[in-house]
């Protein structure tokens, strides 16, 4: 998990770059439909967002949680430790789709 941290930086940066770019095309963007190779890029950076956004919210846990080893628990089959991390993701999830939308 520690060596995965110093990429969050880099995340947070893409992040803010893509945000400027949706917010540049501002109220006066077309209504036509997109291409099709326009359709599958947005999809993919989305879903690489959301991705993120997730294991970004997991690693906020396991930090918000410090007494509990998460990882350490779910290879003992902790029932509880695996439902409460699974609840954070889809949670996460589901505030992800409904901000693409």
């Amino acid at each position: 998990m520690k060596k995965t941290a110093k990429y969050s930086g880099a995340a947070a940066a893409a992040l803010g770059v893509l945000t400027n770019c949706v917010l540049a095309q501002g109220a006066g963007a077309e209504t036509q439909p997109k291409p099709l190779g326009h359709a599958l890029l947005s999809s993919l950076i989305f879903a690489a967002v959301g991705m993120a956004a997730v294991f970004v919210a997991v690693i906020v846990f396991d930090k918000a949680t410090p007494r509990i080893d998460i990882q350490k628990e779910l290879l003992n089959h902790n029932i509880a430790v695996a439902i409460l991390t699974s609840a954070v993701v889809i949670g996460v999830s589901i505030i992800v789709a409904a901000s693409i939308m």
